[in-house]
């Protein structure tokens, strides 16, 4: 039976505060950016819930349009302002979501009601009829996972000018729907794997096909093949799925990274926020953005406000200067030729995932590992502009404002 979802909007979670502040701090960078280049966006939210908590905090809805609010108002572009045009697909709770769409939004804000598979197709489809131009944003926060459908994420990006996706993907729920289907016995107990979920629908499946859909082929089955006679554990089927999940999206999108959530130290993932971008600038963004919802995530909430010895990641995996050393070094060997800061950046946590934020590997402060790098003669670093309005070598480590920066190993 499914879980009683009725309780959901009564009071915010702290693991939804998570997910939503993941969203909101990224969709102000990024509005920023397509605005700037005078581009019109489509943004999407899939499952958009009430728009608002019955305790007053903001769901997903109002956490873009407070997003879009702070872009729309440090706006300073050479062109007018892009339409923004943001599409709210609810079935359940669609009649509160209008009510709570702020009156200044409202020219460019539409509610849908219904369910999504029903509605997102024709919805882009129209979408692309008027303006291939568009730079499209899905936020896919379902409460199960039959819903997603990876045919459906690989034409987005080819259909727009430039798409990207925040997937709340339940890998758990899609081990223990692989498994059933395939009459493999989930050894784990479904109230622990399960337990604080009130987004866990059990979605059930009824096909192999329709599985296959989900994950975009039939490489999960030799996940669950390795789980069904004990070679893996389901914390490791979970985590292998998820990869291969990843490398799924890669066909498609360059740059995929995930955050898994998860609410004490050890403990399974509840799920996973899986994010895809074709642009080193997001995905550098994105991978920040991570790592400071992971400092919230691990710090306040796994270890009750105690801070660590050594900083982890959200896969509770401590990351010493040494390991981020190491790891930098490898993907430079891969780097004979001047590569701008920002992709190889974005090529590091593609590769590594989210081991730290981009102070600990490229800011201007003394202990960033390029700049020791650099300091070091280990690298070559071109600059422009290579001086300051005084006459000095610039030094900066950052992308942007007329900046640029390209490095490679020395030879």
């Amino acid at each position: 039976m499914p879980k009683d979802n009725s309780d959901f909007f009564k009071h915010k979670k702290i693991w939804s505060e998570v997910k939503d502040e993941l969203l909101g701090c990224y969709m102000v960078p990024y509005f920023n950016k397509i605005l700037s280049m005078g581009n019109p966006i489509l943004y999407v939210d899939c499952f958009a819930g009430k728009g608002k908590f019955d305790d007053g905090k903001p769901g997903s809805p109002l956490t873009a349009l407070q997003s879009l609010d702070k872009s729309i108002e440090a706006y300073h572009g050479r062109y007018p302002m892009p339409t923004v045009s943001m599409k709210f697909i609810e079935l359940n709770h669609y009649q509160d979501l209008d009510t709570n769409i702020p009156p200044q939004h409202r020219s460019r804000c539409e509610v849908i009601g219904g369910k999504f598979e029903d509605n997102i197709k024709p919805l882009l489809q129209n979408a692309m009829s008027l303006n291939r131009t568009l730079n499209v944003f899905l936020y896919v926060d379902p409460y199960g996972v039959k819903v997603l459908n990876a045919t459906l994420f690989d034409s987005l990006a080819v259909a727009f000018s430039t798409a990207e996706l925040l997937i709340n993907l339940n890998s758990f729920g899609f081990i223990r729907e692989a498994c059933r289907v395939m009459k493999v016995a989930f050894r784990e107990r479904e109230d622990e794997i399960f337990s604080d979920l009130e987004e866990y629908d059990s979605s059930v499946l009824d096909s192999i096909q329709e599985l296959n859909d989900i994950a975009g082929g039939d490489y999960w089955q030799t996940v669950i093949d390795a789980y069904s006679t004990g070679k893996i554990d389901c914390y490791e089927a979970e985590k292998e799925f998820s990869q291969q999940y990843k490398e799924r999206l890669r066909r498609n999108y360059t740059y995929v990274l995930d955050m898994p959530i998860r609410l004490k130290a050890g403990q399974h993932p509840k799920y996973r926020m899986v994010h895809a971008t074709n642009h080193p600038d997001g995905c550098i963004l994105m991978a920040d953005n991570i790592a400071k919802r992971t400092d919230r995530l691990v710090i306040e909430i796994q270890n009750s406000g105690q801070l660590s010895i050594m900083p982890q990641t959200a896969e509770n995996e401590m990351v010493s200067d040494d390991m981020l050393m190491e790891r930098v070094k490898t993907l430079l060997e891969d780097t004979p030729i001047p590569t701008r800061l920002n992709k190889f950046l974005a090529d590091f946590y593609n590769e590594y995932g989210v081991l730290c934020d981009l102070a600990r590997l490229s800011s201007g402060r003394s202990g960033s590992v390029l700049k020791t790098l650099e300091k070091i003669g280990y690298i070559d670093v071109q600059r422009a502009p290579a001086f300051t309005d005084k006459g000095k070598p610039t030094a900066f480590w950052q992308e942007g404002k007329g900046k640029t920066l390209c490095l490679r190993k020395r030879s």
